[in-house]
């Protein structure tokens, strides 16, 4: 396992392109990797912005197309009309993937995007070829867990700022070995990119718009398409039993654990991720290869 130099993570934005939202906003893209393979679509949690993928899939790129975008009140996104709900963000999916014309994906989410790979496969199963769901932030038992701490995140980011958010997500989300070895230099890289990439106002806004999202352990059985979970065995969220519960619950589905690594494991453990998401989408091709 090897962590990036979080001092050098490369953030740039590097085309124009985009997809018009109703109401005048637009939804930035980018579009890369090998387009003759099968096309992994990555879906930004409420902290992460598009172009911080590319620092974690050099790999992927070599054998998949990837797809990644900023959320339309995010990054280089801009929001439309009227309040961003969680519907919009699920839709918004299926806006960017019918532009450029991608019938089936691979959905990768990572924390509480995991929600939003979830909500699509449950409204167009038809769409998703598998599912990728990095550090779930929804539980496979019900919604309360989640909705405590997102009203805590989001009170801390009203009463605080982003700086108050990062302070407390920071040692949360990383595992003890990254925080005590990244030291002071990693928090203050980390932190500078958290707060140059990010507003207060598009955090909370999609914050407020997860609570609207109840985490039904029974409709978890209505997923149809193949399904990985990637944890780090430092993840707050997450015992090994809550996994058990939701191997139990989704069918078709399969878990792997990243040692050393916490709720964002890609960031951890960049080469075991890709390994962990090429190896499963290979297993989902086969078949259809053979056939």
């Amino acid at each position: 396992m090897s962590n990036p130099d979080f001092g050098v993570l490369d953030v740039r934005y590097r085309n124009h392109e985009a997809v018009a939202l109703p109401g005048g906003g637009e939804l930035y893209y980018e579009d890369s990797g090998d387009g003759t393979g099968p096309a992994l679509t990555f879906v930004n949690n409420f902290y992460i912005v598009s172009p911080i993928w590319r620092n974690f899939t050099q790999e992927l790129a070599e054998d998949f197309r990837l797809v990644t975008y900023d959320l339309r009140n995010q990054g280089a996104s801009s929001p439309g009309s009227g309040p961003v709900t969680f519907r919009d963000h699920v839709e918004d999916l299926r806006r960017l993937l019918d532009h450029l014309g991608i019938d089936r994906t691979y959905l990768v989410g990572t924390s509480i995007s995991t929600l939003i790979a979830r909500e699509f496969a449950l409204a167009h199963p038809e769409r998703v070829a598998g599912l990728v769901l990095i550090g779930p932030a929804f539980s496979p038992n019900g919604t309360l867990r989640r909705i405590l701490l997102s009203r805590h995140w989001l009170a801390t980011l009203e009463n605080g700022g982003t700086t108050r958010l990062f302070d407390l997500l920071y040692p949360l989300v990383f595992p003890d070995q990254l925080v005590h070895s990244g030291g002071k230099a990693a928090y203050l890289a980390l932190r500078d990119n958290f707060l140059a990439l990010l507003s207060k106002s598009s955090i909370a806004e999609n914050l407020r718009a997860s609570l609207e999202v109840e985490d039904d352990p029974e409709q978890l059985g209505r997923l149809t398409a193949p399904t990985l979970i990637i944890n780090g065995d430092g993840d707050f969220a997450w015992s090994e039993s809550v996994v058990e519960d939701a191997l139990a619950r989704i069918p078709d589905s399969r878990a792997v654990t990243l040692p050393r690594a916490g709720h964002v494991p890609f960031f951890d453990d960049p080469e075991g991720f890709q390994r962990a998401t090429a190896r499963f989408v290979r297993e989902c091709e086969r078949p259809a290869l053979a056939a």
